[in-house]
């Protein structure tokens, strides 16, 4: 008559497993959206942003927007600005 030898530690860890997987599962049941629900909502938020994006007066500035002349302007007024001001040719 030897009983089977058992590791309290493994089956207290099991048991709270199974715990969490049931809660886990409750939570679902109870938070959690169809994909029929999710996609709905993914169209329905890019059909709005789509109708706001349509009436905005301008543009604005993303990857798709145009090169503006920032770079060129920035570069002339650089070169156009003397670097020192007493290194100028003209002394005294």
């Amino acid at each position: 008559m030897s009983a089977e030898i058992i590791n309290l530690r493994m089956v207290r860890k099991q048991k709270n497993r199974q715990d969490k997987e049931k809660t886990a599962e409750d939570n679902r049941r109870k938070y959690g959206r169809s994909k029929a629900e999710r996609e709905a909502a993914r169209q329905r938020r890019e059909t709005l942003e789509t109708h706001v994006d349509g009436h905005l007066l301008e543009k604005p500035d993303g990857p798709d927007a145009e090169p503006s002349d920032k770079a060129t302007t920035d570069a002339n007024t650089i070169e156009a600005e003397p670097s020192d001001p007493g290194s100028s040719g003209d002394r005294g």
